[in-house]
């Protein structure tokens, strides 16, 4: 069998993070604040994505040490949020421009910015058609009556650098007999399955399942900029 998806949700995150290199004459970019201003030696971008578009940079986290009257003795470290959808106004202009050139998590940034870290993930929720089961297995190897019959799968998929893997695929349906009809409060359960781990999860999947898991090895391609 060859199973039938249809999309119900498709949701993912990015965290790309950078630290910045002093200039020449020492200074990094401040942030004012309440109390000292914010000398600022990194910042993490956190990025979000709906049913397949494009990467949306949604805050600019600035990390870094207050330091009151420019005692370093005294300095405590310190965040500021920021979001690119507010206004800019008040902003200074290095966070701004940074907020511009980084809309797209793939542009390349000054190169006092070292990026140290790009991770992401990003879940596909999917309904399945047809009839097809899940052995459910006894502890002495043997299928019960009641194997699960998925109606829903949801692929989960990570990435470093960039370089995406499917992590989990989660199977989710009632457990219904064969032949059989589920009634309207039926039981329902879950069947995990994780294509990289050591153990071979896979092994034991029904033909469909590793068909499924082959065709969805990889999310289809965001969206561009």
């Amino acid at each position: 069998m060859t199973a039938v998806l249809t999309l119900i949700n498709d949701y993912a995150t990015r965290i790309v993070e950078y630290t910045i290199a002093p200039s020449a004459d020492g200074s990094v970019p401040h942030l004012p604040t309440e109390v000292a201003p914010l000398a600022v030696t990194g910042f993490r971008l956190t990025y979000t994505s709906r049913r397949g578009s494009a990467w949306k940079l949604e805050i600019v986290t600035c990390t870094g040490n207050h330091a009151p009257d420019g005692q370093s003795g005294h300095a405590h470290r310190g965040q500021q949020h920021h979001y690119p959808e507010n206004a800019s106004t008040g902003r200074p202009g290095w966070l701004n421009d940074l907020m511009s050139t980084a809309s797209d998590p793939d542009a390349l940034l000054p190169a006092r910015y070292t990026r140290t870290h790009d991770s992401a993930q990003r879940t596909i929720y999917s309904g399945i058609s047809g009839t097809a089961e899940i052995p459910q297995w006894h502890p002495l190897n043997r299928p019960t009556p009641n194997p699960l019959r998925p109606d829903a799968v949801k692929f989960t998929y990570v990435a470093e650098d960039n370089v995406w893997r499917l992590d989990v695929a989660m199977f989710q349906g009632p457990w219904v007999a064969t032949g059989q009809q589920p009634a309207p409060e039926q039981n329902r359960g879950e069947k995990p399955y994780y294509p990289t781990s050591p153990g071979g999860s896979l092994r034991e999947a029904p033909a469909w399942v590793r068909d499924l898991i082959d065709r969805h090895s990889l999310p289809p391609a965001l969206a561009t900029v």
